[in-house]
């Protein structure tokens, strides 16, 4: 029998696109885009890749330079049907997003339909977990940010589905007691989307092991367990291994590059910047994914009992902040990284307000009838940031247009394409051009990240050499970036032309510019 709940969430989704698109349309006055320099990027690399140059940003030049190899190759194979990678990303990003949606009103429906609690509040007020579902999927439409990552053409919401999906049929092994290897193979098509899968993978084992152990068919399951390791490895470790042979470290580029490596404490500021973003989106959300954090730990001896069912969720969405906080705490373009744990939070959220509703603690809960209610009121606090994001999406990608665009207009209009540029933002002018591309923020050019070991100061005739070994006849960059830089080479650069963003939402300053370079007698 059909469920109508599907199309529900299914017409919801299409609204908001419709929402976020005509809110870019009238904040770019037509022009439309994609709100990342970083999709830009990916347009590059994917348009090599369908021509045969793998995980290369300058052709002939092999570079672990993305963090994300399996959408590469989705918008790869996608750009032999239409060339158009605008719309292919956005067509992907958004078909990933409705597909998120879905699967985690499946995973909710498993979790709430076996959970005596949930159900016993529910049919109080004559509800079913169904609609508690429902209400799961709905907060995850209406989500400004995870609506925002369905129209920028980044493989945010590929990783989400994936991850979404690994969870949910394992969640069906345990309900059956029927174990495979298949969340290991979605956990790897994740991993493959973003490295932060290689988390959610040993998570995912872990509970699967402890499972085995405590119903005693840990001997009978091994091989199956193994098997899972060996497909996961296999699966992910390729790309690993290129990226050790090409840059001597086995994450890409991008680790380095936006400041990875392991600290000893969990970064303080950065949890909290996450748990503000947490809050915009939905306070009582946010509320309730706190509570339910400290509810999960107390009730921790209930682990193959009561929480079964929800053990990885709740694994995924207390480490994953934690380990990001250790070993790249970043929080640029709307703490973006943490955007696929937002589905998960929704699903823990709304179990914990059933929970706490049948708790005699919280009688207050009884007397707002919130099993009859809840679902209007918790949903009303997601669409003032819901609104938010669809300006913000326009805003973005305004920015992106006048800044990073209209540069790389000038660039197509002013250098011959055998020219080479020094850029800290590569993709757009990279992706128009096709001029080669020496990247000043390393995520190509990893000589940069070696030379930015220590101060700039101190690594400033390696950069100097080079930019002359590679005959760089312009240099376009963020002043506030290189000032080291500058100060040292002002008699070898000749401002040309830049791009000011009187209000700057989403790129790394608010001018970029242009400089003509005289290190090899080149200046005209």
């Amino acid at each position: 029998m059909f469920n109508r709940n599907y199309l529900i969430t299914g017409v919801c989704c299409l609204i908001t696109y419709l929402i976020y698109l005509l809110a870019e349309y009238l904040i770019t006055g037509g022009q439309m885009g994609v709100p990342l320099d970083d999709t830009w990027i990916h347009f590059q690399f994917a348009d090599n890749f369908s021509q045969g140059y793998f995980f290369q940003f300058n052709k002939g030049e092999y570079t672990a330079g993305t963090t994300s190899p399996l959408y590469v190759i989705a918008l790869g194979s996608l750009s032999l049907v239409s060339d158009n990678f605008i719309v292919i990303s956005l067509i992907l990003s958004s078909l990933f997003h409705l597909l998120s949606c879905i699967f985690i009103y499946k995973i909710s429906l498993e979790i709430f339909r076996s959970d005596t609690t949930v159900v016993s509040v529910l049919n109080e007020g004559n509800k079913s977990p169904e609609f508690a579902a429902l209400l799961v999927s709905l907060l995850t439409v209406f989500n400004g940010r995870f609506s925002w990552s369905a129209l920028s053409g980044m493989e945010t919401t590929m990783f989400t589905f994936f991850c979404i999906l690994g969870v949910f049929v394992h969640i069906k092994n345990l309900a059956k007691s029927n174990f495979s290897i298949l969340p290991a193979l979605l956990i790897s098509f994740a991993t493959v989307s973003r490295p932060e899968g290689f988390l959610l993978f040993s998570l995912y084992i872990l509970d699967l092991t402890l499972n085995l152990l405590f119903i005693r068919k840990f001997k009978e399951n091994f091989f199956r367990l193994v098997l899972s390791v060996a497909l996961f490895l296999m699966i992910t470790f390729p790309y690993l291994v290129f990226s050790y042979k090409i840059s001597g470290h086995f994450f890409p580029n991008t680790f380095r590059g936006q400041g990875g490596g392991l600290h000893f404490i969990p970064d303080p500021e950065y949890l909290g910047i996450a748990l503000k973003y947490f809050i915009n989106d939905n306070f009582i959300t946010a509320l309730l994914y706190s509570v339910s954090v400290v509810y999960y730990l107390i009730s921790f001896k209930f682990y193959f009992t009561k929480l079964k069912l929800v053990n990885l969720t709740f694994l995924w969405i207390i480490f994953l902040p934690l380990i990001s906080s250790v070993l790249i705490p970043n929080w640029r373009h709307h703490v973006r990284y943490m955007i696929p744990l937002i589905p998960f939070i929704n699903t823990a959220a709304v179990y914990m307000l059933y929970n706490l509703t049948e708790s005699g603690k919280f009688i207050f809960l009884r007397k707002l009838n919130l099993r009859k209610y809840g679902f209007y009121v918790i949903l009303l606090f997601s669409f003032v940031n819901f609104l938010v994001f669809a300006a913000a999406l326009g805003k973005n990608t305004d920015n992106i247009n006048n800044q990073q665009v209209k540069l790389a207009r000038w660039v197509n209009e002013n250098v011959p394409r055998e020219e080479t540029i020094a850029v800290n933002d590569i993709g757009a002018i990279g992706f128009i051009n096709k001029n080669k591309i020496i990247d000043m923020a390393g995520l190509i050019t990893p000589e940069i990240l070696r030379y930015r070991t220590y101060n700039w100061k101190d690594n400033l005739d390696s950069v100097n050499y080079l930019l002359k070994k590679n005959n760089v006849n312009y240099i376009i960059i963020y002043d506030e970036w290189f000032k080291e830089f500058l100060n040292q080479n002002r008699d070898n650069l000749t401002f040309i032309t830049s791009a000011y963003l009187e209000d700057n939402t989403i790129c790394g300053g608010k001018e970029m510019k242009i400089y003509k370079t005289n290190f090899n007698g080149n200046h005209k």
